[in-house]
């Protein structure tokens, strides 16, 4: 397996990311998805490598990847599984 931190450059924040950690209380159907990281990651990263990588940094199960390529790099929106807290996550990889 690569280095998680040779995939993973830096997480990606925003007030928009900010919002996207949040998990929703089921009322509004447009944010049930919303249990999200965002990283800034390697170009040539694929999504399960992005998604090894922050299992194996994070200690958290990944529901999916979403991949963007930016002017700033290429971004992945990672959604945890159910049962972990994207807060919590953020916490332990002292993004906050």
């Amino acid at each position: 397996m690569v280095d998680p931190y040779s995939i993973i450059q830096m997480p990606w924040i925003t007030e928009k990311t900010l919002d996207a950690r949040r998990i929703s209380d089921g009322d509004d159907p447009r944010q049930q998805n919303n249990n999200r990281l965002e990283f800034i990651v390697r170009r040539e990263s694929t999504k399960p490598q992005i998604k090894a990588a922050v299992e194996s940094l994070l200690d958290v199960k990944v529901a999916k990847v979403n991949t963007r390529i930016t002017r700033t790099g290429k971004h992945a929106s990672v959604r945890l599984a159910d049962g972990y807290d994207a807060e919590e996550a953020a916490l332990k990889l002292g993004a906050f």
